[in-house]
C-alpha cells in the first residue's frame, strides 16, 4: 500500500533524530503519492547516538505508542571519572571522581537488573510543569524530576579497560541509558557520562535490516501488514467487507464481522480483504468496538 507504512532507519551519530526525519521526508516530497503525508517517528535517539529508529508514514503514524512501547536494546560505552551536565559527551564536566576498580563495578551491576526507580536526566524532554525538562536545566534552573518505574532485562559488562566500559543492555522503553549511567557510576563511588550510544534492536526490529536515512526513497515503505502489527503487541483481523460502512461511522460491530488473525491482545488492527489498514478495534463481550478509523473509503 503506497503512502502508509515505516522505514527502518540506521541513524548515523551527530543529527538529531527529528533532522533525520525531516530529511526523509523531503526526499518523499516530490512524488504526488507522498504530497501532504505526515510522517513521525517512535522513540527519538539523542543526536550523539546512532542505530535503529522506525520512521512511521501515513495513517500508520496513528499506532506510535504501539512501536514506542516495545523493548530496546543498545551497546554503550560508559566514561568513568567524570560526569556531564547533559550526561553525554556533548555536555560540560560538573563531577570528577576516580575510576572504579572492575570489582567494584561488578558489585554494583546486580542491583541494576530487574525492575528499578529510575530519574530522567535534567537534560531530557519530560515534562515538569508544563516545561521540558531540558529547557529548564539550560535557564540555569534544576528541573524537579520523579523517578519511574523501568525495567532492565539484560545488562553485561563486555569490557572495562582504560577508563570506559563497554555494555549490551535490554530495557523496557522509557529507559534513559545515560542516567543508568549515571547511577552505576554512583552507585560504586564514581561518576561517569555515556561515551557513544547505538540502538541494535526496537522489539522484533533489528538493525541489521535499517537503511541509511538517504536510502529511504530508494528502499521504498515498509507495508503495515498482520504479521507487524502482532509483532507490536497488536491482535490483527480482516474486517469482512458488508461491515465497512459501519466500522466507518465508528458504530459496533458483531463478533463475526472481524476474522481474526492474530489473537490475545485486547486491541486489534484491522484490515480491509485487500490488505489495507483500516483501523484499530477494541474486543468486548458483545462484539467490537471502534477505537480508531484510519480509512475514507474501500477499492473496488
Amino acid at each position: 500500500m503506497q503512502g502508509a507504512g515505516f522505514f527502518l532507519v540506521d541513524k548515523p551519530a551527530g543529527p538529531t533524530s527529528n533532522r533525520v526525519l525531516q530529511d526523509i521526508r523531503r526526499s518523499f516530497s516530490g512524488r504526488p503519492s507522498f504530497r501532504g503525508l505526515k510522517f513521525g517517528h517512535a522513540g527519538t535517539l539523542d543526536s550523539f547516538a546512532s542505530g535503529l529508529l522506525v520512521v512511521l508514514a501515513g495513517k500508520v503514524t496513528r499506532l506510535t505508542p504501539w512501536f514506542m512501547g516495545q523493548e530496546k536494546e543498545y551497546e554503550a560505552v560508559f566514561r568513568f571519572g567524570e560526569e556531564t551536565d547533559t550526561l553525554d559527551p556533548l555536555g560540560r564536566v560538573i563531577a570528577t571522581a576516580s575510576v572504579p576498580t572492575l570489582r567494584a563495578l561488578e558489585d554494583v551491576l546486580p542491583q541494576f537488573r530487574g525492575t528499578l526507580s529510575q530519574t530522567p536526566p535534567s537534560y531530557s524532554a519530560v515534562h515538569v510543569g508544563g516545561r521540558r525538562s531540558y529547557e529548564i536545566a539550560k535557564s540555569g534552573e534544576s528541573p524537579e524530576l520523579s523517578p519511574r518505574s523501568v525495567s532492565i532485562g539484560a545488562l553485561h559488562l563486555r569490557r572495562f579497560e582504560g577508563g570506559e566500559a563497554s555494555f549490551s543492555i535490554r530495557c523496557s522503553s522509557g529507559t534513559y541509558i545515560r542516567s543508568l549511567a549515571r547511577d552505576i557510576a554512583r552507585a560504586c563511588g564514581s561518576r561517569a557520562f555515556v561515551q557513544s550510544l547505538r540502538r541494535t534492536r526496537i522489539g522484533t526490529f533489528d538493525v541489521a535490516a535499517a537503511c541509511l536515512p538517504g536510502d529511504c526513497a530508494a528502499a521504498g515503505l515498509r507495508e503495515f501488514t498482520p504479521d507487524v502489527a502482532c509483532d507490536i503487541g497488536l491482535g490483527a483481523g480482516m474486517l469482512h467487507r458488508e461491515f465497512f460502512v459501519y466500522f466507518q461511522h465508528g458504530s459496533a460491530l458483531p463478533l463475526d464481522a472481524v476474522e481474526l488473525q492474530h489473537d490475545g491482545a485486547p486491541v486489534a488492527a484491522l484490515f480491509a480483504e485487500d490488505g489495507t489498514f483500516i483501523g484499530l478495534v477494541e474486543k468486548h463481550r458483545e462484539g467490537w468496538g471502534a477505537r480508531m478509523v484510519a480509512a475514507e473509503e474501500l477499492q473496488q
